[in-house]
């Protein structure tokens, strides 16, 4: 049987994230100047300025996306369209008494994955506002924000592997 509570516990984290993310945004609105970094080399320090509005649409057009795409991926399975999907041994996780159970922790698993990119989004986007503010002069953790993604999703991956590499023995 589903359980259901860690699905909405999952669901309540993608929405929270992006709530924060669009009130981070609506707070950093009035604060930036209307020219804003724009994209960065690989010192982490800013190479292109642009509008602030034109920044701003991307940053909602990219949560949009990554928390829109995430739940329009796991509300797929839903409707239990299973051909799609590439996890190991899937005669046996797929199969019909097992179909429910399997489908319920890949949608968890892909709205954790999700929420994942949407935080590392959100620091990416405040450590830009940072410059854009003259708080700082570059990115101060690009680095450590893209070690600690990698390392996430690795993790992930790894726990979607181990999950579903054998089948449970009896």
């Amino acid at each position: 049987m589903p359980n259901k509570k860690k699905h909405s516990l999952a669901i309540a984290l993608l929405a929270l994230l992006g709530a924060l993310m669009a009130g981070h945004a609506l707070y950093h609105s009035s604060l930036l100047p209307d020219r804003v970094a724009t994209h960065f080399g690989f010192s982490g320090a800013p190479d292109a300025w642009g509008p602030k509005t034109v920044f701003f649409f991307w940053y909602f057009m990219l949560t949009l996306i990554i928390a829109g795409g995430y739940a329009l991926i796991q509300r797929a399975f839903s409707q239990k369209h299973t051909s799609w999907i590439n996890i190991p041994n899937k005669e046996y996780w797929l199969a019909p008494e097992r179909l429910d159970e399997t489908l319920d922790y890949l949608k968890r698993a892909l709205l954790l994955i999700g929420s994942g990119t949407l935080l590392m989004v959100l620091d990416l986007v405040h450590q830009s506002f940072q410059v854009s503010l003259g708080l700082a002069s570059k990115l101060t953790h690009i680095w450590t924000s893209a070690a600690v993604y990698i390392a996430f999703c690795v993790i992930w991956v790894a726990g979607i592997y181990r999950r579903f590499t054998s089948p449970p023995t009896v």
